[in-house]
């Protein structure tokens, strides 16, 4: 193995969430970063479903549909 080319690994690198601010010491090539959500707050490690505020194409079409019926 050539020697000076490997990067550093920083054994107690701290990473940050930014959605929960959960921080946590994982080996790394950098001393520090943010991550947007880690375990404790994604919807699929916490088992929460996420609603979508404007809705899905089925929800929007029965919408429209709703409102065509109503004027006949």
């Amino acid at each position: 193995m050539q020697k000076g080319i490997h990067p550093q690994v920083h054994k107690d690198a701290t990473t940050t969430c930014s959605m929960c601010a959960a921080v946590y010491l994982i080996p790394s090539t950098v001393p520090s970063m943010s991550v947007e959500t880690c375990r404790m707050c994604h919807p699929i490690y916490t088992g929460k479903k996420q609603v979508d505020a404007r809705g899905g194409r089925v929800e929007r079409f029965r919408k429209r549909l709703e409102k065509t019926g109503e004027k006949k």
